[in-house]
């Protein structure tokens, strides 16, 4: 390269690329649950992946990956969803002090990914964490801004139609999936 010559972009993160991929991942160190719970496959493994050694997991190289699933999504989905159901229609601060909907769409949605979609990026566990935990905390962030406005009405009340609640619900889907991205975490619901 002559020396009045700068390098492109695309070269710089190339050779950043290459450094990255060279480092030694410390995901490979962790135990076997805690390194897949992160989203770490080893590079020689190919699908389909050596179940956990514990019980009811080391059963399952005995039956074929496309009649493990199968099971795992019907109970999965039905006992996360029951779970939050019950949670949040008991008489708890959800309901009574809030008076918070029973949020199963977002849910419903995730358990579809994590339980039937399971080779799936947006899937993996820490995708689910991270990704609800981040959009949650932008959410109720920006929630309490907009509340310090004293013409905001949180419910569509009284016939009303209250353009803020509309711009609050947008600007935090939209600012939680920029946080997403930037951490590596999209999880869609």
């Amino acid at each position: 390269m002559a020396s009045s010559e700068k390098p492109t972009l695309k070269k710089r993160i190339g050779v950043m690329g290459e450094y990255i991929a060279l480092r030694e991942d410390y995901r490979g160190r962790l135990p076997d649950y805690l390194s897949r719970f992160t989203g770490y496959k080893p590079p020689d493994a190919q699908p389909p992946y050596e179940p956990l050694g514990v019980p009811p997991f080391s059963w399952l190289k005995y039956i074929p990956l496309q009649s493990e699933i199968w099971p795992f999504t019907c109970i999965g989905s039905f006992g996360g969803i029951l779970l939050i159901e019950a949670i949040m229609s008991a008489n708890t601060a959800f309901s009574e002090v809030y008076h918070a909907p029973i949020i199963i769409t977002s849910f419903g949605a995730s358990a579809v990914l994590l339980f039937s979609a399971i080779g799936s990026p947006l899937a993996q566990p820490r995708n689910f964490v991270l990704g609800h935990f981040v959009s949650a905390l932008v959410g109720t962030c920006i929630t309490r801004l907009f509340v310090l406005n004293p013409n905001y009405h949180p419910f569509l009340d009284e016939g009303g139609f209250h353009a803020n609640v509309f711009v609050n619900g947008g600007l935090s889907m939209a600012t939680s999936a920029l946080a997403q991205v930037l951490i590596g975490a999209v999880h869609p619901p």
